[in-house]
């Protein structure tokens, strides 16, 4: 049964926060200054701090604590609270929650029994050890991040989520999956939310993504590895472009308007040609949209940082072709210069690109300029 005792919740908050109370490993007592523990349980005056004491008493009797006085002469003047590790179990069954080390042993358990779920072959081994290393973790207060350090029922939800994504086949959209995998279509997506920006802004990782490359040594890093994609794999193209298919080409560039192209069809094209002289990304779908009306001859391709269906279309073209990127003149925006340069091979250029610009935004520029390459005067 829990005694209401702020000042000995107190104590036990600070052993928490102690290396021997987030590990269980010890070399010497605790030792708290008694009047820094009576602020801390809100008791430093007045009949509060007269019940602390008494507690504090009680507790001493109880074999719990030891209270040193300021002077061996004088019992009455409290200077400093010593308490043993060993008495762990005692003060937190005074206090009625489970110790530390019962937490620990908990949350490791969970690790453990997590170990038994199934798991496809090629990964059976790998998810193994990835259990026992978290296992041991939990059991020496080591991090287990991104898990709660407490055995809670998310923990639970997400040590039985991992082997089901590892089971997953096909390709889905990321909601979809979500609904089988979770009840709903927002928890996938939750999970995994793109820890920064850069080269995932647009990918499916997040703490799920983290957990997975552990388990499959790196073989696995992002949803997408899985099947489960945050869009379709398309690129979104305008202009003069054809594509040989089945033996017979397809032209493209005879469309008025912007087109997708799935990356499946892009891959399994026998060939891919393009008349145009250059080919220009562009950062904003806006602008996309207004620099497409003007039918220039220019090869222009939607895209922020590049998803794979948008990369193997670059892959695809012609070597000799200018490749240039409109973008925001922001950091977003020159990262995602260098993404599509490192990404795609190609030696991008920036069009209207200028470092310190204010606005940032290239829609500031107005409308495009057909009589004029590069479209703004």
């Amino acid at each position: 049964m829990k005694h209401p005792a702020p000042v000995l919740e107190a104590l036990a908050r600070r052993y928490e926060q102690r290396l021997a109370g987030r590990t269980g490993e010890f070399s010497r007592d605790v030792l708290v200054d008694v009047e820094d523990l009576l602020r801390d349980a809100g008791a430093a005056e007045g009949d509060s701090r007269a019940v602390a004491e008494q507690e504090l008493r009680e507790a001493e009797q109880a074999g719990i604590l030891k209270l040193e006085p300021l002077h061996k002469r004088d019992r009455a003047s409290l200077h400093q609270v010593r308490f043993s590790p060993a008495n762990e179990s005692g003060l937190f069954d005074f206090l009625g929650r489970s110790s530390p080390k019962l937490v620990r042993d908990a949350l490791a358990k969970q690790f453990a029994d997590a170990a038994a779920h199934e798991l496809l072959a090629r990964w059976r081994d790998g998810w193994k050890a990835w259990c026992e290393r978290m296992r041991t973790a939990a059991l020496a207060g080591k991090s287990v991040e991104p898990f709660d350090r407490h055995p809670s029922p998310d923990n639970a939800k997400l040590l039985a989520l991992l082997p089901r994504l590892l089971a997953w086949e096909g390709e889905s959209l990321v909601r979809f999956a979500s609904c089988v995998l979770c009840g709903d279509s927002k928890t996938l997506e939750s999970l995994a939310a793109p820890d920064r920006d850069g080269e995932f802004r647009d990918k499916l990782r997040g703490k799920l993504g983290r957990l997975l490359e552990e388990i499959t040594s790196g073989q696995i890093c992002v949803l997408d590895d899985v099947g489960i994609l945050p869009n379709p794999r398309f690129a979104l193209i305008h202009g003069p472009i054809k594509l040989r298919l089945g033996g017979e080409w397809l032209d493209l560039g005879r469309l008025q308007g912007a087109f997708r192209l799935a990356e499946a069809d892009i891959v399994r094209a026998e060939s891919v040609v393009t008349a145009a002289q250059r080919c220009l990304t562009v950062e904003n779908e806006t602008s996309f949209h207004e620099l497409a009306k003007l039918q220039s001859g220019t090869l222009l391709i939607q895209t922020s940082y590049p998803g794979s269906g948008t990369l193997k279309m670059l892959q695809r073209l012609p070597a000799e072709l200018e490749f240039w990127h409109f973008g925001d003149s922001d950091d977003a925006g020159f990262d995602i210069l260098r993404v599509l340069r490192e990404k795609s091979g190609r030696d991008f250029r920036p069009l209207q690109m200028q470092s310190g610009r204010i606005p940032f935004e290239q829609e500031s520029l107005g409308r495009p300029n057909l009589m004029c390459w590069p479209f703004y005067g």
